[in-house]
C-alpha cells in the first residue's frame, strides 16, 4: 500500500530549469509546484487528524458524565451501539487515517520534495562556468547543495505536518471549550497570549542564532574538505602547530555558535514548561470551581485536565516545529545565496550547436582582467587557421590559461570577440562548443569513477574505441595492471578522489587518452606532457604528432623545447602579443622568446651565453634532440 505514495511525481526532471528563487518564499513555491496535490491532500489529512483528536477529548468528557449518570446494568442497553461505533471508529478508521496523513507526509511528500530540491539545485549548480566554482570551496557548494534540499524540505514539512495540525487542534479546542463553557475560555486566551509573546521573543532570535550556526558549520566543513582533499600539500607545508591553532579557531567558532543556540533553546524550553504549568491549574482549577458551584459537570473537569495535557504538549511542539522551521529557512536563506545565483555564464535562449567546418579560431581585440582591472588578457587579438599548430609561451600571468579558459568559455569576455569559423562562440551551446575541442591540461584531475568512465564518460562507445585510445596514449601497460580495492581491474578500476590512486605520469596519459578518444578537430594542450618521463614523453610526442595531423591546436608551454616544431609559436607579456613567428624566427630576432629559450638551455646552469650562442644550440629536430651543454657535454635543451 505505502508503494501507491512514493512516486506522485517524477522527483528527477530534465526539462528547462530557470534560475532558483532568491527568496526562501519563492523558492519553495517554484520548487514544491509539482507536489501541490500532495500538499493539499496532507494538509487537508492534518486537519482531519486534528479534528478527531479534539472530538476524542470532547467524547471523553461526555462519557465521563455518562458513566456517571447510568447503571451498569443499563449502560449498554441505553449505550452499547455507540460505544461500538465509537470502538470501530478508534480501533479501523483512526488509525487508517493516520496512516494516510502519515504517508502523504513522509513518503510522498518530504522524501520528494528533498530529492525534487536536491536534484533541482544541482543540475542548476552544475551548469555553472568553472570560473565561477574558484570563487569557492567545492565541499561548501557540495553542503549547501545537500542541506539547501534538506531545509526546504524540512521547512515545508514543519509547515504541513507540525504547524498545521497544532494550529487546527488549538482553533478545534477553542470551540470545545466555548460549547462546554465559553468562561473556560479564560484561562485559554491567557495562555495563547503569553504563548504568542514568547513567540516573538524566541523566533528572531533562534533565526539569528540558527544563520550564525549554519555559518559556522559551513566553515568547518570548508576546512574538513579541504584539509583531507589537500592532505599531501599540508604535509609539504609544515607547520603543524600554526595549523592545529587556525582549525582550533574553526572548530571553537563552531562550538560558540552552537552553544547560542542551545541557550536560546534551553530559554525558550524552560519558559515553555511555566506556561503549561500555568495553563493546567488554570484550566483544571477553574473546571473544578465551576463544577463545585453546579455550574458544569464532572466530565468537563476531565475533559480540561486532557485539554490542558494535551495543549501544553502541542505548543511544545509546535515550538520546536516553529524553531525547526527557521532554523530551515535560516540554512535555506544561506544555501540560497550561493544555489540561486544566476549562471555566471549562460548560453542565449536562441543559442544554436556548434558546426565547425574547419576549425579557425579568432580572438578580435579580447580583454579580461575578472574583474580586477588587470591581468588576464588585455585587447589581443589572435587568428588561428584552420588545420594551424600554435604554440603559447609567455611568463606566469601573461595570460596564457586565460586565453584557453576564455575559448572553453570557462569565464565570458569582458570585451570583445571569439568565433571558431566565424561563428561568435557566445552563440552556441558550451555543450557543443567543448564537443568540438579536445583539451589535455597540465594537472590532469580525474574523477573517483573508472578509467571507461575517466576516457569515454558515461555511456561512451564501446570497449574497442577505448583501447585503441588507451594505446595511442602509452597507457594500456599499467591500465591492464590496475585492480582497485574492490576488486575491479583493468578499464573498470576506479582511480580514487581526483586520481589519488594513479601517478602523476599515470593521469595525465589517461588525460591524452581522453583526448585522442574525442577525436575532436580543435586540440588544446597546457603542457600536455609534463608529468611524463622522458621515455614516455617521446612515444606520444609521435602519437600527438599523429593527432595534431589536420586539426587546430593550441599548445602552452613552459618547457619550449615541446613546442619547438609548431608551425607558429606566440609569445604573451601582459596579456598582449609580445612576438610571434617561428622558432627559429624568434631565436634570430633575440626577444623575449630567445631571453626564455636562453633560460632553460643554459640560463638555470649559471652559464654566461648570449643569444647567438643559445640560437646555435637550438635542437635540430626539435623536442628531446640533445645539444651540446657546457664543457662539451650532451644534454637536452628542455631542461627547464
Amino acid at each position: 500500500m505505502l508503494g501507491l505514495f512514493e512516486s506522485p511525481v517524477n522527483p528527477f526532471p530534465t526539462g528547462p530549469k530557470p534560475t532558483p528563487a532568491a527568496s526562501v518564499r519563492q523558492f519553495l513555491l517554484q520548487e514544491l509546484r509539482p507536489l501541490r496535490p500532495v500538499v493539499a491532500a496532507a494538509v487537508a489529512t492534518t486537519i482531519l487528524c486534528a479534528a478527531i483528536e479534539v472530538w476524542l477529548i470532547g467524547y471523553a468528557g461526555s462519557l465521563v458524565d455518562t458513566l456517571a449518570g447510568a447503571s451498569p446494568d443499563t449502560l449498554w442497553a441505553g449505550h452499547g451501539t455507540e460505544l461500538l461505533t465509537v470502538a470501530v471508529f478508534v480501533l479501523l478508521i483512526r488509525p487508517l487515517i493516520n496512516l494516510v496523513g502519515e504517508a502523504l507526509d513522509d513518503i510522498a511528500f518530504r522524501a520528494n520534495a528533498r530529492s525534487l530540491a536536491r536534484w533541482r539545485a544541482h543540475r542548476h549548480v552544475s551548469r555553472q562556468s568553472v570560473g565561477w566554482f574558484r570563487d569557492d570551496l567545492a565541499g561548501r557548494i557540495a553542503t549547501w547543495v545537500r542541506d539547501g534540499g534538506d531545509a526546504a524540505s524540512t521547512a515545508a514539512y514543519s509547515v504541513i505536518h507540525t504547524l498545521v495540525f497544532v494550529i487546527a487542534y488549538i482553533a478545534g479546542s477553542v470551540w470545545l471549550m466555548s460549547t462546554i463553557d465559553a468562561r473556560l475560555l479564560l484561562p485559554l486566551a491567557a495562555w495563547i497570549l503569553a504563548y504568542a509573546l514568547l513567540m516573538l521573543w524566541a523566533v528572531p532570535r533562534y533565526r539569528r542564532a540558527s544563520e550564525r550556526l549554519q555559518d559556522a558549520e559551513s566553515a568547518l566543513t570548508g576546512l574538513l574538505v579541504d584539509s583531507y582533499a589537500n592532505v599531501d600539500t599540508l604535509a609539504l607545508l609544515g607547520g603543524q602547530d600554526s595549523r592545529t591553532e587556525h582549525d582550533r579557531r574553526v572548530f571553537a567558532l563552531a562550538r560558540r555558535a552552537h552553544l547560542d543556540l542551545q541557550r536560546v533553546e534551553v530559554t525558550i524550553n524552560s519558559t515553555m514548561m511555566a506556561l503549561s504549568s500555568a495553563l493546567l491549574v488554570g484550566l483544571v482549577g477553574y473546571g473544578i470551581a465551576l463544577w463545585r458551584t453546579d455550574a458544569a459537570p464532572l466530565g468537563l473537569v476531565a475533559a480540561a485536565l486532557a485539554l490542558s495535557f494535551r495543549i501544553t504538549a502541542m505548543a511544545e511542539w509546535l515550538l520546536d516545529a516553529v524553531s525547526s522551521l527557521f532554523g530551515s529557512v535560516g540554512a535555506l536563506r544561506r544555501a540560497l545565496r550561493t544555489i540561486a545565483q544566476p549562471l555566471a555564464v549562460a548560453d542565449k535562449p536562441q543559442a544554436t550547436p556548434l558546426r565547425v567546418r574547419g576549425g579557425a579560431i579568432s580572438f578580435s581585440r579580447v580583454s579580461h582582467h575578472y574583474g580586477r582591472g588587470e591581468g588576464g588578457l588585455d585587447q589581443l587579438s589572435l587568428d588561428v587557421a584552420a588545420g594551424e599548430r600554435v604554440g603559447i609561451v609567455g611568463r606566469s600571468g601573461a595570460g596564457k590559461s586565460t586565453l584557453v579558459g576564455l575559448l572553453l568559455r570557462f569565464h565570458d569576455a569582458e570585451s570583445g570577440k571569439i568565433t571558431i569559423d566565424g561563428t561568435d562562440i557566445t552563440d552556441v551551446t558550451q555543450e557543443s562548443l567543448r564537443a568540438q575541442i579536445a583539451m589535455v591540461a597540465q594537472e590532469a584531475a580525474l574523477l573517483h569513477r573508472s578509467v571507461r568512465e575517466n576516457i569515454a564518460g558515461p555511456g561512451g562507445a564501446g570497449d574497442a574505441q577505448i583501447e585503441a585510445a588507451v594505446r595511442r596514449a602509452s597507457a594500456d601497460g599499467f591500465v591492464a595492471r590496475l585492480r582497485d580495492a574492490d576488486g575491479r581491474t583493468g578499464l573498470d578500476a576506479y582511480v580514487g578522489e581526483r586520481g589519488v590512486r594513479l601517478s602523476g605520469g599515470q593521469r595525465q596519459r589517461i588525460a591524452l587518452a581522453r583526448a585522442f578518444y574525442r577525436n575532436a578537430p580543435i586540440l588544446v594542450l597546457d603542457e600536455a606532457t609534463s608529468a611524463l618521463d622522458s621515455e614516455a614523453e617521446a612515444a606520444i610526442h609521435e602519437t600527438l604528432g599523429e593527432v595534431m595531423t589536420g586539426r587546430t591546436v593550441i599548445a602552452i608551454a613552459h618547457r619550449l623545447s615541446t613546442i619547438a616544431r609548431m608551425d607558429r609559436i606566440v609569445v604573451l607579456d601582459a596579456g598582449r602579443i609580445a612576438e610571434q613567428g617561428t622558432h627559429a624566427e624568434l631565436l634570430e630576432r633575440g626577444g623575449l622568446y630567445a631571453d626564455l629559450w636562453l633560460r632553460q638551455s643554459g640560463g638555470f646552469l649559471g652559464t654566461a651565453v648570449g643569444q647567438g650562442e643559445a640560437h646555435a644550440r637550438v635542437p635540430a629536430d626539435g623536442p628531446g634532440a640533445v645539444a651540446p651543454g657546457p664543457g662539451g657535454a650532451g644534454r637536452h635543451a628542455d631542461t627547464g
